[in-house]
């Protein structure tokens, strides 16, 4: 059977490559609007109905003075007894914050959770987790160089149990506060954006991550670089497309003050 949030992921990014390869108008079939909405659960005769979630504004905070540990749990409780996320959790999940060394050089910022990720209590769990640690074992990032994070502490309300929906720019809104203090207690040297999404969390704007790739922004002081998400490699795995996530990933190793070998500068070009 084929997995919905999957298969509704591989539309989303075959509509994202025609759309960075000039394409403008896609035409649909009456018979696949039907499937479509089969996906996401919706009867074919139904009408979209508008999500009737409020997001409350930001919160405004401030951690107490300590070790970085000590502040991560502060953070930690701080965002526990968060009424609007609590509203946000079902069954027994618990607010995602990212996982890695607090000392980590490099941040890397994802999407908003899935529900493996919440369910699994980590964030890039799943395939776009497993090619993100092959990445950074290319990259000789270990452990203790590395912090990854999701974009929100909690999964955007789907119209089905296993869909996923992006979050509204409200919702982004409300958790960057907590996306800003974990780095702001990490203090990298670099953050990474992993995705349009992550991007758009951080800087504020919502670019093609084609246009914004490859070059430098800011996000309070520290230096913001945007790429791929590492989901788009599940579906355009040629060595092209490889080539050019790994050279944002050798700016990055470069910025951060991280060796980089002549085999590595060679990965993924043609031989």
């Amino acid at each position: 059977m084929i997995d919905p949030a999957e298969a509704l992921d591989a539309l989303l990014e075959e509509l994202k490559r025609q759309k960075a390869e000039g394409v403008r108008r896609v035409s649909v079939s009456d018979a696949s609007l039907v499937a479509l909405k089969a996906l996401v659960g919706q009867p074919a005769s139904a009408a979209p109905v508008a999500s009737a979630v409020v997001v409350a504004g930001p919160q405004v905070f401030t951690l107490p003075a300590g070790t970085k540990s000590e502040r991560m749990q502060a953070l930690a409780q701080l965002i526990d007894a968060c009424p609007e996320t609590k509203k946000h959790l079902i069954d027994k999940h618990r607010p995602l914050l990212g996982h890695g060394s607090l000392d980590a050089k490099v941040v890397l910022v994802g999407e908003a959770p899935t529900l493996e990720e919440m369910e699994s209590g980590k964030a890039f769990a799943g395939a776009a987790g497993e090619i993100l640690q092959k990445i950074l074992a290319a990259a000789v990032l270990t452990s203790d160089e590395c912090y990854l994070l999701p974009s929100m502490v909690w999964r955007p309300e789907a119209p089905t149990v296993y869909g996923k929906r992006p979050p509204t720019a409200r919702e982004l809104a409300f958790n960057l506060p907590y996306l800003r203090a974990q780095i702001d207690i990490i203090q990298p040297k670099v953050v990474v954006a992993l995705g349009a999404q992550a991007f758009q969390s951080l800087h504020g704007i919502n670019p093609s991550i084609t246009d914004a790739r490859g070059h430098w922004f800011d996000f309070g002081g520290v230096p913001l670089m945007a790429t791929y998400h590492p989901n788009y490699l599940l579906h355009n795995s040629s060595n092209t497309v490889k080539r050019v996530f790994w050279e944002d990933f050798l700016l990055v190793l470069e910025k951060a003050g991280l060796p980089i070998s002549d085999k590595q500068r060679g990965f993924f070009t043609a031989k």
